[in-house]
């Protein structure tokens, strides 16, 4: 592979890594990354560090929770100005028939849809850290963890939210 990589190298390895995914390949994803890979994800409770905990991560998280799991390329890939990372723009949807453990969301039985925005680094031609950017109020709200918009929960929850900033400041001019 050349020293950067090029457009085509981008669209070749996006499409292996949504296949491995699609295909709930846990091993595949994880043979995709450098042996001392980081992988940042918010479904991860820390960022996760080598090839084996990207695998468990997947199967124990990811294909649990979703495992119907499907990611399409909305936007990109892109390449960056260093020549050794991307950036793509993805949904990903899946019905919850598992718990979502960190931490914790119970399974809904429902569909889930969201969009990420992920970006990827490499090290010859695998993947040496990948960091996962996602709607997470949108996905809370799609799980029941926030209520919906403009509704009476979201009131109560704006007003509790106002008593504890209220009460904060109080407490910080104490000090």
């Amino acid at each position: 592979m050349p020293q950067n990589i090029d457009a085509q190298f981008a669209r070749d390895f996006l499409s292996r890594l949504h296949e491995a995914v699609n295909a709930h390949d846990a091993a595949q994803v994880a043979a995709l990354c450098c042996e001392d890979v980081i992988w940042d994800d918010p479904a991860a409770s820390a960022p996760l560090r080598g090839r084996d905990a990207v695998c468990r991560f997947h199967q124990e998280t990811m294909f649990r929770a979703l495992p119907d799991v499907r990611i399409d390329m909305i936007d990109g890939p892109y390449l960056a100005l260093d020549g050794k990372s991307i950036s793509a723009r993805l949904r990903i949807s899946g019905t919850m028939t598992g718990p979502l453990d960190p931490p914790g969301f119970a399974p809904t039985g429902g569909p889930l849809v969201f969009e990420t925005a992920e970006f990827s680094r490499f090290e010859g031609n695998l993947l040496s850290r990948h960091t996962v950017i996602v709607d997470m109020l949108g996905l809370a709200r799609q799980i029941g963890a926030v209520p919906p918009a403009g509704g009476f929960g979201e009131r109560v929850g704006l007003w509790g939210q106002h008593m504890a900033a209220l009460l904060g400041r109080a407490g910080s001019n104490k000090r």
